[in-house]
């Protein structure tokens, strides 16, 4: 049954409205659809519809489960530097293998395929060379719409609404990778549980997902962030005070240290971090990275990964990392 674009979208038909949204190139229509689809942001059912007919039409290749993705919801609106891919790159310097899922801004100014391009780091499709990256650097970037091609058939749309969707949510639970621990962030307590409902029913190893209190989807220094963590098939919830960092800081946080701008901008800002710059975008990005590298490497304490990620910082083998990734 053929979906028309004055029905009310209902769960009962949001297979065909999806259908439609894909296969019209009107964007009035793709945005009327996805502007209900919104409607069902907190339906799992819906978001598993949605998400299985992406992975259908999906360009799929062989798995490399043994890895760890950075990918969140993004759409906090607050246009920080691109905290979670720069998290990713740190990680893969210190021998955790990231498969990194991402794609280009939609709500904000710099997404993580953006930055990824300004710095010279090829995004892959061929299956051997993103496994040889895995086996040989630690890393890959994965850019949505090579895997995905239902994502950029609605990449405009996107761009002009402007505003966080429900395919801020499609993305991190579509790595092509299969990437089996996954560190994710969101925006607030609804977007967590949802999020923490079809990370559970993907079968992940291990997962953490989070909502800062201050709206930031990354853990903050700013205010408490809570987590749902996945260890042993069981969901744990937990709530850290950001005063718990204060001790690991180089300086008081300044949120004028994260604010991002223009993917030139905000890649120049990494390597200024990865040459040895001390300043909040640092300590958000090491706290973030030691959650992450602890889904990964549970057997590790928060002290260890301290520990191993500022070494790799002061040591210079982030950036050695970074120059290795750009050849």
């Amino acid at each position: 049954m053929k979906y028309k674009i004055d029905t009310p979208l209902t769960k009962y038909n949001a297979k065909e409205a999806i259908k439609y949204l894909f296969e019209t190139e009107n964007l009035t229509h793709q945005a009327i659809i996805i502007h209900q689809l919104n409607n069902f942001i907190n339906d799992a059912d819906v978001l598993i519809i949605l998400r299985d007919y992406i992975y259908k039409n999906s360009y799929k290749i062989k798995n490399y489960s043994n890895s760890l993705d950075t990918c969140g919801t993004g759409g906090d609106g607050l246009k920080t530097l691109n905290i979670s891919t720069t998290v990713a790159l740190l990680l893969s310097s210190v021998d955790v293998p990231i498969a990194k899922h991402g794609n280009r801004a939609a709500s904000s100014d710099s997404g993580s395929s953006d930055i990824i391009g300004k710095l010279k780091i090829k995004s892959e499709k061929s299956e051997f060379r993103l496994h040889q990256n895995m086996k040989k650097n630690k890393f890959t970037y994965l850019n949505a719409p090579l895997f995905y091609p239902d994502l950029a058939k609605v990449a405009q749309v996107r761009k002009l609404i402007q505003t966080k969707t429900i395919f801020n949510y499609m993305g991190p639970t579509l790595n092509p990778l299969g990437a089996k621990y996954q560190i994710l962030g969101t925006i607030n307590k609804s977007s967590a549980q949802i999020m923490t409902k079809i990370l559970s029913r993907i079968n992940l190893k291990s997962f953490s997902v989070f909502y800062s209190h201050d709206g930031l989807d990354e853990i903050s220094l700013f205010s408490p962030t809570t987590f749902f963590t996945k260890n042993n098939k069981k969901i744990n919830k937990k709530t850290v005070s950001h005063k718990f960092y204060n001790k690991y800081l180089n300086k008081i946080p300044n949120f004028k240290d994260i604010k991002g701008k223009l993917p030139e901008y905000n890649a120049n800002r990494l390597i200024e971090l990865f040459s040895g710059k001390k300043d909040t975008y640092r300590d958000m990005v090491i706290i973030n990275s030691i959650y992450a590298m602890m889904i990964f490497k549970s057997k590790l304490k928060f002290n260890d990964c301290f520990e191993i990620l500022t070494h790799s910082i002061d040591k210079g083998h982030a950036l050695n990392h970074l120059e290795k990734l750009r050849k």
